[in-house]
């Protein structure tokens, strides 16, 4: 009985002990699949977390880019790396510290500028039914492009956000040229003058632009016109030396004019010290112009408003004289009037005056539009902006020309109103004037006849450079255009010491003063006192 009751203890106790060990299982097996749900759980919210983390970075990618495409030129960006697609996971660093530097990088200078299409204070007026045509016209838009400075990676820009400033020339240097608008492209400039061009495609690439032009309408957009050709390429070196050889020639032929008419007493009258200051600006323009194209020496700037005032001198010195010769013709002769010395220097400081403040304040036009101010030497107007750059050269010397040839023809009546006098005299129906210079008279005559001959001659070598500048071709004979323009220094040689026939004075001169034997006739030439105007 006792043992049999023990026995049914034990197997309670065993059966006990049994459902506790199965209970302890069953609770770790529901722990370990609780936990291992769990884990699961956790592993779909990182999955989803990262989703959505990644999809907020291609919405940010987006919008960036659409932002980027619709910003001007001047839109600043701290970041511009890596290039690539915004829905692609990015495979590399968000910054371009693990790709390769370009060995060529944007390095500002003193020389960096930024090319501007149009002169300062007018924008492009763009044609909307043809993208190809534009002009430059009056604009009310301020051109304040942002420059960026970048350093260029393996398809990455990285931006170092360093504010950086740019002079600005003018001009459009493409013969032909592909046109780019902020609306549709994504462009930029950099902190050495350069442009800047992404990808609109999003093919992760990039392409940096030299050569180029820039500016904005009246819309606000900006516009960049990148080369397809150079107009720099459309003329050839050798052309360009032989020319500036040509004008190297000259400039003795015009010094030696200069010398002469200041060194000799003779000859040192108000027309000598016209036609001196005339050869002298004429050389120096011709001496720079030349030395700046054989060496390669950059025009931009002051060197090249120094050759436009100096050449505009030339043809407002011509003019100078033509008009000294009218005014002998209609007013000195006739009225037999004889200038003292005081006269005669404010005569001439009236000359100066107008021969150096009328080129002064073209160039003073030119600098305040921003042009370059290169005389139109050496240069074809291929595009719309080379043309414009010389409004202040090309018009300015066609007028000048132009009012020197009226001047000349009035001169030719006043002639012949003294011819008219000198029969009526040798008729008897008028008293004869004693006070009248016939000597004067000839040397006036004479210089007429010199000055007018130059006239034809400069006339014909501003046609030629005006055909030159216009023609779009590349042909030999424009070679011929520019060497008859570059030797305008020896035509003057020859006309005022070969034609006006100075050999007699020249020749005394040079052999101090009478140790050279002079005929008869032109002995009695070199006794008449010439009048000093």
């Amino acid at each position: 009985m006792n043992l049999g009751f023990w026995k049914i203890v034990l197997a309670l106790i065993s059966l006990k002990a049994y459902s506790k060990a199965l209970a302890q299982k069953t609770d770790m097996h529901n722990h370990f699949k609780d936990s291992q749900n769990s884990s699961i759980i956790h592993k779909d919210i990182l999955e989803v977390t990262s989703t959505v983390v990644w999809d907020a970075i291609s919405l940010s990618s987006v919008v960036d880019e659409s932002y980027s495409t619709e910003t001007t030129i001047g839109s600043k960006h701290s970041s511009l790396a890596p290039l690539q697609s915004p829905k692609e996971k990015p495979s590399a660093p968000s910054d371009c510290s693990q790709r390769e530097k370009f060995r060529k990088q944007p390095i500002a200078k003193e020389s960096s500028r930024l090319r501007k299409c149009c002169p300062h204070g007018e924008n492009l007026d763009i044609y909307r039914e043809n993208q190809s045509d534009s002009m430059c016209d009056n604009g009310i838009i301020n051109f304040r492009p942002t420059i960026i400075s970048a350093v260029l990676f393996d398809n990455c820009i990285e931006d170092l956000e360093i504010q950086t400033s740019l002079d600005i020339d003018i001009g459009n240097p493409c013969n032909s040229s592909l046109q780019y608008d902020d609306q549709e492209d994504v462009f930029f400039v950099l902190q050495d003058g350069s442009l800047l061009i992404i990808d609109k495609f999003g093919n992760e690439s990039y392409t940096v632009e030299e050569n180029y032009c820039l500016d904005v309408d009246k819309s606000g957009h900006f516009f960049a016109f990148t080369c397809v050709t150079q107009v720099e390429e459309q003329i050839a070196f050798a052309k360009v030396v032989f020319v500036a050889v040509l004008m190297l020639i000259s400039m003795p032929c015009l010094l030696l004019v200069s010398y002469l008419h200041m060194t000799l007493r003779s000859l040192r009258n108000l027309h000598g010290l016209s036609l001196s200051l005339m050869s002298m600006c004429l050389a120096s323009g011709y001496f720079v112009h030349s030395v700046v194209h054989i060496y390669g020496i950059p025009n931009q700037g002051f060197i090249g408003y120094v050759i436009q005032f100096f050449i505009l001198s030339y043809f407002f010195w011509y003019f100078c004289i033509c008009f000294n010769v009218l005014l002998n013709v209609w007013y000195k002769l006739p009225c037999c009037i004889q200038l003292s010395k005081s006269w005669v220097t404010f005569n001439f400081a009236c000359y100066t005056g107008l021969a150096f403040s009328g080129p002064a304040t073209i160039v003073a036009l030119t600098v305040q539009k921003g042009l370059p101010g290169m005389p139109s030497y050496f240069l074809q107007g291929l595009t719309e902006s080379i043309r414009d750059s010389q409004r202040y050269f090309i018009p300015p010397v066609s007028t000048v020309l132009f009012l020197s040839f009226l001047l000349n023809i009035i001169s030719f009546f006043g002639f012949q109103r003294i011819n008219r006098y000198e029969k009526a005299e040798k008729m008897g129906q008028v008293h004869q004037n004693l006070l009248f210079d016939q000597q004067k008279y000839e040397d006036v005559k004479k210089d007429a006849k010199c000055v007018s001959l130059l006239g034809i001659i400069m006339v014909i070598s501003w046609l030629l450079e005006i055909v030159t500048f216009y023609s779009g071709s590349n042909s030999n004979y424009l070679l011929l255009c520019d060497m008859a323009n570059g030797l305008q220094g020896v035509w003057v040689l020859l006309i005022f010491l070969v034609v006006r026939r100075r050999r007699t004075i020249i020749l005394r001169w040079w052999y101090d003063r009478g140790s050279h034997e002079i005929e008869g006739t032109e002995l009695q030439a070199l006794s008449n006192n010439n009048s000093p105007t």
